[in-house]
């Protein structure tokens, strides 16, 4: 064999694990969970590896190289004389780079090459269903060298929920490995009878070959230096991909970003770290943003969620408006596409509801998973409605508008018909597949709601934030049926969502906690728990005015506020965990609805505050990217918020969170069917001078303008506006 025999230095497999939630949650590898991890997608295809892009196959974990729900390369590992190279750095932008360096290098004892004399640059792109890896090798030792470099491969065809933990009653059959001239084939025939290739390809040919090992001899002088290419393309039976990579593909993967980048509007600030934030966020939300036959949909995370998701794309969507509108444009026309048709208890499908999730791959095939896709999620259908009116607002196309109307109409049937369960009024969940998840909110872990001494809340579950949404999606849906004349159909809707507000001020009120509860159980009785749920109903706006301020206070007492932002319940809770999923850790999604909430009600304090933590908390992690979420411990002076073991990151609604920031500090509201924007109470945190955006498009027409913080108030000074469009300052 090419491996060295001695491997007591690699890591190992562990069966030391953590188990999260149910079934449907991650199982963490304690060991893998230590390795700083760096990753890379491209619509269907996304890699993760470790900081010198490999794939270790000993200790894989989440790594490897996924298409279509599937890992086809769980192993990737690179060599140099048969011993790891030296970690110097890596790099992420479009693509992944590390500089690596050699170890002593001894022949008989005697040693040959010092360490640091050789550099090995490693560049890795994902194009299509190809994963595509250039290494370049160059001497800096001041003799010529000879030196080995070895590369072993392995794919064990795992669907993505096999490596989140959950266990298979069967698997199909790992094919044997085959040489084709210079290139390896690994396959797998699945369980659902299909295919699928892993086709390993280098270039140049390697001077040995093995049954999964390559070892290129490499000889350098001092100053060259060689170059080694390795495509990994997967491959399903019955999908043709192209697997094409040119320089010509390579050098449009570096000129991709910049060109959507500037099809859109410009934002900078006087804050350099601010700046940071912004554009990590970009450059995530084009990684997430995945090609569909329907358009641009933000796929919500890596690596455990590459998959469009009804709720986490609507709020990404919503997030992003109006700064990047094809989001939002992509995301209704999917949704849209895949709304509910029938009855199907297996997938909690029903005429007119809006997805939950939608999988690929054996599994999915196999219907071990209902993600087929899965209709389990009681706010995804609101949220529809919302995007769709937010949409409207922010960029205007009634043509488009026109055209999701009829859907939109589907979406709010099955609201009033399969939604409120019991005829109540309020929007309620209960799950009817086997399959299926137990809680369908945002918060949709086994034990996330539950009543005050503990115990779990029983279904059917009335959701407070849930009851705001259904108010918003109402309100938006009727200003809609305005523009088209449906004055009937206003009227009841405005009808319907004061009486909602009126019912849920009475039923959801804690008087002794000046604070709604998160939920109601199947009785109808209220689980009178602290959490961060009433905080969306500010951002619905819902919640009465006079209420409003002690709805904030509550969030921001100190069994709430950790001072990187608003934990998800509250300290004393029973089922308080700062390390929990969604008993105690902090979501910087779930603190961008609440802080656009805060400002909705003109809260201005409270928003500086959250606003700054969140800001504050981004400069702490890699890249200045907010993670999926971070334990909710208490911000010390001694170091930064505490990762979560299995957290995704990038994940598209915390990719949103900074644009929520400034949409709050700059008072945004677009009316863009009436050619309209607002800037409403504008203001700037003491560590923002300004912020600069240019080329905001708002139907059609386009503006650029200053926010600037002056000593007494923060103003808007207009640039350049298109003809036409009326702008509102409000202070």
């Amino acid at each position: 064999m090419l491996k060295e025999q001695n491997t007591k230095e690699r890591l190992v497999k562990t069966a030391d694990r953590i188990q999260i939630g149910d079934e449907y949650y991650v199982h963490a590898s304690a060991v893998a969970a230590n390795i700083e991890k760096l990753v890379l997608k491209k619509d269907e295809a996304f890699l993760v590896c470790d900081n010198r892009t490999d794939l270790p196959g000993s200790v894989s974990g989440e790594m490897g190289f996924y298409y279509g729900g599937t890992r086809f390369l769980n192993e990737l590992d690179v060599r140099i004389s048969g011993e790891y190279p030296i970690f110097l750095e890596s790099f992420i932008n479009d693509n992944l780079m590390a500089d690596l360096t050699n170890n002593d290098i001894f022949e008989d004892k005697k040693l040959v090459i010092p360490r640091d004399s050789i550099i090995l640059n490693r560049k890795t792109f994902i194009r299509d269903s190809s994963l595509c890896a250039e290494f370049t090798v160059k001497n800096f030792h001041i003799e010529p060298i000879r030196f080995s470099v070895e590369i072993s491969f392995g794919g064990d065809f795992a669907d993505v929920f096999e490596v989140r933990g959950m266990k298979r009653p069967g698997r199909g059959q790992l094919l044997p490995p085959q040489w084709q001239d210079q290139k390896l084939i690994l396959c797998y025939q699945g369980l659902d009878n299909i295919k699928r290739t892993t086709s390993i390809f280098l270039d140049p040919k390697p001077s040995q070959l093995e049954e999964r090992e390559v070892r290129y001899w490499i000889e350098l002088n001092p100053r060259e230096e060689k170059k080694i290419f390795i495509t990994v393309t997967a491959k399903v039976e019955g999908i043709k991909k192209s697997s094409l990579v040119s320089p010509v593909i390579l050098k449009k993967i570096y000129t991709d970003f910049d060109h959507w980048l500037r099809s859109g509007c410009s934002i900078h600030s006087s804050n350099e770290l601010f700046n940071k934030w912004i554009n990590r966020s970009l450059r995530d939300i084009y990684l997430l943003n995945t090609h569909t036959s329907w358009g641009l949909v933000p796929y919500a995370g890596i690596p455990w969620y590459v998959a469009p998701f009804g709720r986490d794309s609507c709020i990404a969507a919503l997030q992003f408006l109006p700064f990047r509108p094809e989001m939002a444009e992509g995301t209704l026309n999917f949704l849209a596409h895949y709304q509910g048709k029938v009855i199907d208890t297996f997938k909690d499908e029903q005429p007119g509801k809006i997805l939950h999730e939608f999988r690929k791959g054996e599994m999915a095939n196999m219907e071990e998973i209902p993600f087929i896709p899965y209709y389990g999620s009681i706010d995804a259908s609101p949220l529809f409605l919302i995007l769709l009116h937010q949409y409207a607002v922010n960029f205007g196309n009634i043509t488009k508008i026109k055209k999701w109307w009829p859907k939109a109409l589907k979406t709010l049937e099955w609201m009033e018909q399969y939604g409120d369960i019991d005829g109540d009024g309020y929007m309620e969940y209960h799950k009817k597949s086997p399959k299926g998840l137990v809680n369908q909110g945002w918060k949709d872990s086994w034990d996330s709601i539950f009543h005050k001494d503990g115990s779990l809340c029983e279904t059917p579950t009335t959701l407070v934030e849930v009851q705001g949404y259904v108010y918003m999606a109402k309100k938006g849906m009727a200003y809609l049926a305005e523009q088209f004349s449906d004055f009937d159909l206003a009227q009841r809707l405005q009808y319907e969502a004061e009486r909602l507000r009126e019912k849920f001020h009475r039923e959801f009120w804690m008087n002794e906690e000046n604070f709604f509860g998160i939920a109601m159980d199947k009785e109808k009785k209220l689980c009178r728990v602290i959490s961060s749920n009433p905080g969306h109903c500010l951002w619905a706006g819902i919640v009465d005015p006079k209420k409003a301020e002690h709805v904030a206070k509550r969030l921001f007492r100190n069994d709430m506020f950790s001072g990187w932002g608003i934990r998800t319940i509250a300290e004393g809770e029973v089922r308080y965990n700062p390390m929990g999923y969604h008993n105690g850790s902090i979501w910087p999604h779930d603190n961008a609805l609440i802080l656009s909430g805060l400002k909705r009600y003109e809260l201005t304090d409270y928003v500086e505050k959250l606003a700054t933590a969140l800001s504050d908390a981004s400069t702490f992690f890699r890249n200045y990217r907010l993670p999926e979420l971070f334990c909710g411990f208490k911000r010390t002076a001694y170091h930064g918020p505490t990762p979560y073991p299995t957290s995704c990151s990038p994940q598209a609604w915390s990719s949103g969170v900074v644009f929520e920031v400034l949409k709050a500090f700059i008072g945004f509201q677009g009316d863009a069917l009436q050619n309209q924007i607002y800037f409403n109470h504008p203001q700037l945190p003491e560590w923002l001078d300004w912020i600069e955006i240019t080329n905001l498009e708002v139907n059609g027409k386009f503006i650029d303008f200053y926010v600037v913080r002056g000593p007494y108030s923060t103003s808007i000074e207009i640039l350049k506006k298109s003809e036409g469009l009326e702008v509102v300052i409000k202070r």
